[in-house]
């Protein structure tokens, strides 16, 4: 188990770029083959290129969690929305995800945001409720092939 003195939570580097989409390329491919389509899997490889990592730069906040000098988990928020929330496999389950969650929800409460939003897919969805959100509404995006892909929008009350 990690100690939290081995744990760095802090704010995004230009010079983290390629680390953080390594490690959500990871992510995806470890986490989501065999659990969704293949297309379903593309679709995520793609949207999360460079360019929209440094999106969320230009807009909004990225978390990092280091340990050892390697990023092991990042998320981000853009005003109300939270996205973009992975953990290394290797580190999951060691409540890295809350604390990126925490970091997240408290820049946003800063902010000024009252409720916070985010989709989240069926493999995530019991992990958020844990953590307070609820399900609002359920949605669909068109993948690829007619395949689709669904998802939870799921909100948070920071009052």
């Amino acid at each position: 188990m990690l100690s939290k003195g081995q744990i760095l939570v802090r704010g995004f580097r230009l010079s983290d770029l390629e680390g953080v989409r390594d490690l959500i390329k990871r992510t995806i491919y470890v986490c989501y083959n065999g659990f969704y389509l293949k297309e379903v899997v593309d679709y995520f490889d793609m949207y999360h290129w460079d360019g929209n990592i440094l999106k969320v730069v230009r807009d909004g906040y990225i978390a990092i969690v280091e340990i050892q000098g390697k990023i092991v988990g990042t998320g981000s928020v853009i005003g109300d929305v939270i996205l973009r929330v992975f953990v290394d496999p290797a580190y999951q389950k060691q409540g890295l995800g809350r604390m990126i969650m925490n970091e997240l929800e408290m820049r946003a409460a800063a902010n000024g945001v009252k409720v916070v939003q985010l989709r989240a897919l069926a493999n995530a969805r019991k992990f958020y409720e844990s953590l307070g959100y609820l399900t609002v509404a359920k949605g669909l995006v068109e993948v690829d092939n007619d395949r689709y892909l669904e998802y939870y929008k799921m909100e948070k009350n920071l009052e």
